[in-house]
């Protein structure tokens, strides 16, 4: 019995060794040297080859390396009631939140201009006046994270979900009217939603003309949340009157592409959170392990839901 970690746009020798290392009697193989395919019972798997998930004849469960599970879920070989899971651990989460509190905080506070003041020697205090309200799309597991660490500011935080359900203390909406109602009192519309044919471009000029004009939308859910063509325009006529990016429907975001040049747009390069290899490590032997016992791997996905 073994186990396959297979991402071929990334080094994931590190995270094989560490795995190795905490768990030495473990058989970890990194795709392409993947040795007897019918001996592989457990696959981790990120924007894994075509026709690789057809060869694993024994495989128990998979999960994604990473928060994302639509490489998956698309993959026409993917088996039919194959266990799914994703890892998504606590470190992911406090990163993401991190990110998002740095984004807000830069803006909301004005920090920018104090670089500009430096430079010029001029001595001009600022602190905004009023709090903004946080609008998160997705309470999942980062949802709430970052919900906990606005709120542990004292921001008022609101979240969207398809069902409605979210943390006790965060007002949620769902369904289309519910989508505007967050929308317009959104002063920071935040984007975390797992991609989902439901979810797919909800990002679009319709939701745009119901922001503030001084809202920001932040998206660090999937590129493709966001319809592209739909954004310069939008920010071009003041709603929203900002956009942080750190997902691209096309990664890494080419070099000709108007993105990088428009004044309203700041950008960073799928970086909001990214799976640390120690606890990347931990979460695969831990999955592996509950697998062989019989159980699910942690962060089971739904498959009719997509998440």
């Amino acid at each position: 019995m073994a186990i396959l970690l297979a991402a071929p746009d990334r080094n994931i020798s590190k995270l094989s060794r560490r795995v190795q290392v905490l768990a030495p009697e473990l058989d970890v193989r990194t795709y392409p040297d993947s040795g007897d395919l019918s001996e592989i019972v457990f696959a981790v798997l990120w924007k894994h080859p075509p026709g690789l998930l057809a060869s694993l004849s024994g495989l128990k469960a998979v999960t994604s390396l990473g928060a994302g599970v639509e490489h998956l879920l698309a993959d026409p070989d993917l088996p039919a009631g194959l266990p799914v899971g994703r890892l998504v651990g606590p470190r992911l989460a406090a990163d993401m939140a991190a990110y998002l509190i740095a984004q807000v905080l830069w803006h909301w506070k004005g920090l920018n201009r104090f670089s500009e003041l430096q430079r010029q020697r001029q001595w001009e205090p600022y602190s905004p006046h009023s709090l903004p309200t946080i609008g998160l799309l997705g309470t999942g597991q980062l949802g709430r994270a970052a919900a906990r660490a606005f709120q542990a500011l004292d921001l008022p935080v609101a979240g969207w979900s398809r069902s409605g359900t979210g943390p006790d203390s965060v007002a949620m909406h769902s369904g289309p009217d519910g989508l505007v109602e967050l929308a317009e009192q959104s002063d920071y519309l935040i984007c975390l939603l797992p991609l989902t044919e439901r979810t797919r471009g909800i990002l679009n000029a319709d939701l745009f003309r119901t922001m503030k004009p001084e809202a920001v939308l932040i998206n660090v859910g999937r590129g493709e949340h966001l319809i592209e063509s739909d954004l310069i325009p939008a920010l071009n006529a003041g709603r929203p009157a900002l956009a942080i990016l750190d997902v691209f429907q096309t990664e890494p975001l080419p070099a000709d592409h108007p993105f990088w040049k428009h004044p309203k747009i700041r950008i960073t390069p799928h970086c909001s959170a990214i799976t640390r290899t120690d606890e990347a490590a931990e979460l695969i032997i831990k999955s592996y392990r509950r697998v062989l016992a019989g159980g699910d791997p942690p962060g089971k996905v739904t498959r009719k839901l997509g998440y």
